[in-house]
């Protein structure tokens, strides 16, 4: 939902990726009947909801850690945020028929005003990867080494500070490595987590009219079908590189298992 506003208005200037702005269904959200039956549900244009908070934003990048982590909880305008993320998922809940939301934009100030706004209604799953990928993965987008491992420190400070007070029946912490070896279990872990059965049909990729927006411009290539490891930064960089990284991302790294 972190672009619902760059894809409901075509401005690139809000986020600008490889793909067109548009559905997985091929359309533009102003004319998909999806995208249309949400903002219908909701009463109000998509491109006006405040999904995020680019003061906060701000913030956070500029603040050290254990400062910034304690404003995010104080900062006027989350409580918008909170309010018209909610109407969003619920709007989304109300046309698919489906009882939980999923909002993969890894935006934890979001689902901080989010849980606190309906703490009953809300979980957290954690997505982590392993910080040499997730930096390899970066620097091919042009990023430096430090940059791209300073902001894995910084997301990982994000999320243990605003989740450390989270009763820990509404946070699971899913490791993507984990996940691309053994699917079915991970899976079927976190469904009973929220409440839903598996069904195999999850690992599977799902046909017909869908309506995903965001994320990476493989939900247009009907050839990648199967959840798989990318492997790509295993043996990408010298010992100095790593020796680097790891004093970069210090001992984040091992609290996540890396």
């Amino acid at each position: 939902m972190h672009w619902l506003r760059a894809y409901a208005t075509q401005d690139r200037k809000l986020y600008n990726p490889e793909h067109e702005l548009v559905c997985s269904c091929g359309r533009q959200v102003v004319v998909c009947p999806f995208w249309c039956g949400v903002e219908a549900t909701i009463g109000r244009p998509l491109a006006g909801l405040e999904l995020r908070s680019e003061r906060l934003r701000r913030l956070l990048t500029r603040m050290p850690g254990s400062f910034r982590m304690r404003l995010v909880r104080r900062l006027a305008g989350l409580e918008a945020v909170a309010l018209d993320s909610t109407a969003l998922y619920d709007a989304v809940s109300i046309v698919t028929g489906r009882r939980h939301c999923i909002d993969s934009s890894k935006s934890v100030p979001r689902f901080r005003a989010v849980f606190d706004l309906e703490p009953n209604r809300t979980f957290a799953i954690v997505l982590v990867r392993d910080y040499r990928s997730v930096v390899h993965s970066k620097m091919r987008r042009g990023v430096s080494l430090e940059s791209a491992a300073g902001r894995w420190r910084r997301k990982m400070e994000q999320i243990e500070m605003l989740t450390k007070d989270v009763p820990a029946t509404k946070v699971s912490v899913l490791k993507y490595e984990t996940l691309c070896e053994a699917p079915q279990s991970e899976l079927s872990r976190l469904c009973a987590f929220i409440g839903v059965p598996f069904t195999e049909s999850m690992v599977r990729r799902p046909s017909g009219d869908i309506h995903h927006i965001g994320g990476s411009p493989s939900k247009f290539d009907p050839s990648r079908a199967e959840i798989v490891r990318d492997r790509l930064g295993d043996d990408a960089f010298q010992p100095e590189q790593l020796a680097r990284l790891r004093q970069i991302v210090g001992p984040f790294a091992a609290k996540w298992g890396y």
